[in-house]
């Protein structure tokens, strides 16, 4: 009998049901089946950034530590933990075990990290997290901005070639380099270009020689930072610091001239399916606790059991299957029918708001609700000017705080969300780091609010232009903006707008600041407050609100450069509260929790803030 759904609901659900026996009756078999709700962007750990993805990655491969599944603290992976860390905590050596291997066969070595990590930071590879290496090891910036640089220089000169019109930076850009014959009356611009590009790539070891990662030999990695981090045995869990063996050099493009000319290094994105068939590829080797098996585009991924994975032994399930269902109620009731055991995310089903319930009354058992390590979020725009060139209110700080002051974020999560989300008074959520706190900010003072605008030349919302909300659509992000809008109406006599856009427009908008109010959300990425106060650093590449003050990136400079682990804590919970209680760059609105279903005999499974479940430990009884 599937409960919590409503007639019309029931009807829908009946065409749902035949289709889901349908494909049941197509699936292959597997110990355990769990559900997603989206297509895998990728998975090549270097270009990883959504969930799933990252989810992927921790059944397929192992780094040189492994999240615990309950505490998602470090712990052993391919490397011994605690590693030989220097007095000043700059160099870790790590020891690799020596029974490490590939899906092959073949031994896990510390070349295969060097590979991976440099690999991570080329150009052609290089994506969002990249810059958890880059601002981190020593020399790894230099050497990107090293291959970045040959990408433009190498650009610019066809574009030349091709006689176009350089921009002022550029050309000066260009000039700087002081290439032989450029000056020349009718300059050769192929024959520069290639005596560049020749230079260029002989270059490439030595200057990557200076880059603090280095293989001491195939079971000793050593790993020299910029100062002193704290979660960097985190890090090293992390999806963008996992190996990758080295047959992926064959899935390199080859046979495109533009590769070539712009010095990248480039793969056929077939690396990272089963049976890519292209260049003699044997499939995709990983080194985790299971092995790609089976990858049916938009339908299932089906995993098995490495067979050379080193802790074999402690891996119970022999094979493990991901079922792709886009809707969520879908799904759930393929979760009511058994043919699923386990659904990681039930926030965004129709009845959430019951599931919760019956949760927290203890008539579902198998319902977890878990606070999760994510903020939502509205960006204010902080530019001198606004997308049209005109003045922006929202660059004077007493005009964000008057409109962060005008939220009852209560009636919000209680009329909006209905799933329990805490209301969001910091960036960082609450009792989610051990030994950090920031005191929350003030909210809901509509009396307040409306003597800051008048503080600021905006006495009623007089002389403030029409303030517009931006979000993307196909998910409810409306509904809060439309209560927030009216909030701003009634408190502050603003005149306000909604616009809606698709995922991938609202995203550029967003990054280059062509809105004045925007939707945004984050989900910390290790156990550390700067996975959420970088977003405020200046020239962050997440900074969406163009946020720049010299006190808040003093602090954060300032707590990267102290040794004592409490007095780091501390200045960065000065650096939260300046963020939050004197500039709100970032508005928070509440913090995320996350809704899972698991069936009874399901083990391994540990509701944690992170939201990160291992599928080593996973199985059903």
């Amino acid at each position: 009998m599937i409960r919590l759904l409503s007639a019309l609901l029931i009807c829908v659900a009946l065409v749902a049901i035949a289709t889901l026996a349908l494909q049941q009756g197509l699936l292959p078999h597997a110990d355990f089946t769990y559900a997603i709700g989206g297509s895998i962007e990728t998975l090549d750990p270097a270009r990883m950034s959504w969930h799933y993805d990252n989810q992927m990655a921790l059944g397929l491969w192992e780094g040189l530590a492994a999240y615990h599944p309950q505490t998602v603290q470090p712990i052993p992976g391919v490397a011994y933990l605690p590693p030989d860390i220097s007095p000043d905590a700059t160099v870790y050596t790590f020891t690799l075990r020596p029974d490490a291997r590939w899906s092959n066969g073949d031994p896990v070595t510390a070349h295969d990290f060097v590979f991976a990590w440099r690999r991570a930071i080329e150009p052609g590879t290089a994506k969002d997290y990249a810059a958890l290496l880059t601002d981190n090891i020593v020399g790894a910036q230099q050497y990107t901005d090293f291959r970045n640089n040959a990408v433009r220089t190498l650009t610019l000169l066809r574009d030349l070639h091709r006689q176009r019109t350089l921009e002022p930076e550029d050309a000066a850009f260009l000039q700087a380099l002081n290439l032989p014959r450029l000056n020349d009356p009718q300059p050769d611009y192929p024959a520069i270009a290639d005596t560049f590009r020749q230079n260029h790539l002989a270059a490439m070891d030595a200057r990557f020689a200076h880059v603090g990662i280095k293989a001491l030999d195939d079971h000793h990695l050593r790993v020299t930072l910029i100062r002193p981090t704290a979660f960097f045995l985190e890090l090293a869990a992390w999806s963008t610091f996992l190996p990758i063996h080295r047959s992926v050099e064959m899935m390199r493009v080859i046979d495109d001239p533009t590769v070539s000319e712009l010095t990248l290094v480039v793969y056929d994105p077939h690396w990272v399916k089963p049976y890519p068939q292209r260049n003699g590829y044997p499939g995709l080797i990983s080194n985790g606790p299971f092995r790609l098996k089976d990858w049916q585009f938009k339908r299932h991924m089906l995993f098995e059991k490495n067979p050379h994975y080193w802790d074999r032994d402690n891996v119970p399930s022999q094979s493990i299957m991901a079922r792709i269902i886009p809707s969520p109620n879908t799904a759930f009731i393929a979760y009511e029918q058994g043919e699923i055991d386990w659904l990681d995310d039930l926030t965004r089903v129709d009845f959430a708001p019951s599931l919760v319930q019956q949760a927290r009354s203890g008539q579902r058992p198998d319902i977890h609700v878990t606070p999760t390590f994510g903020t939502y979020f509205y960006n204010f725009n902080c530019k001198d000017t606004l997308p049209d060139g005109s003045p922006n209110p929202f660059a004077d700080r007493r005009v964000r705080l008057a409109f962060a002051l005008a939220i009852d974020k209560q009636a919000i999560v209680d009329k909006v969300t209905k799933i329990g989300a805490p209301v969001a008074n910091t960036l960082v959520p609450p009792e989610s780091i051990p030994n950090y706190f920031c005191p929350p900010a003030p909210s809901n003072q509509p009396d307040r609010a409306r003597q800051l605008l008048a503080d600021a030349g905006y006495p009623d919302c007089k002389g403030l232009p029409t303030i517009e909300i931006l979000y993307n659509t196909g998910y409810k992000h409306e509904e809060p903006a439309q209560v927030i809008a009216e909030m701003w109406r009634q408190q502050l006599n603003a005149t306000v707008t909604l616009r809606g856009k698709e995922a991938k427009t609202f995203a550029d908008d967003r990054k280059n600041q062509r809105f004045t109010i925007a939707r945004g959300s984050w989900f910390g990425d290790y156990s550390d407050p700067t996975t959420f106060l970088d977003l405020a650093v200046t020239g962050n590449g997440n900074n969406d609100s163009a946020f720049s003050n010299p006190d808040y990136d003093r602090l954060i400079t300032q707590a990267a450069n102290t040794l004592d682990p409490q007095k780091r804590l501390d200045t960065l919970a000065q650096a939260e509260k300046l963020l939050m209680h004197d500039h709100i760059p970032i508005l928070p609105l509440y913090y995320y929790v996350t809704i899972m279903a698991y069936q009874p005999n399901v083990q391994g499974i540990f509701p944690n803030i992170r939201h990160m479940h291992a599928l080593k430990p996973i199985h059903a009884d």
